[in-house]
């Protein structure tokens, strides 16, 4: 299965297999900025799925942490 890699320029993300290095220089020169995220899927159509699952459930996660216990915690912590 193909590594993609993605870049975005305001709302656009544009989806790239990892050996693409012709196109990814074309759209860097274009004012894309490549995003962390690398995943494995069939298609370029999987890819930008995946990675809304992956940027979805890291808010989900950032979410729980801001709003947990254990950041409770540390703030009350530090302000005692």
């Amino acid at each position: 299965m193909p590594e993609f890699i993605f870049y975005r320029k305001e709302q656009v993300v544009a989806t790239l297999e990892g050996s693409d290095v012709e196109s990814a220089v074309l759209l860097i020169s274009q004012g894309y900025k490549k995003l962390d995220d690398e995943v494995e899927a069939a298609t370029p159509e999987a890819a930008l799925k995946r990675l809304a699952d992956v940027q979805n459930q890291d808010n989900i996660t950032h979410h729980a942490f801001v709003t947990g216990s254990v950041f409770s915690s540390i703030v009350n912590a530090l302000f005692r």
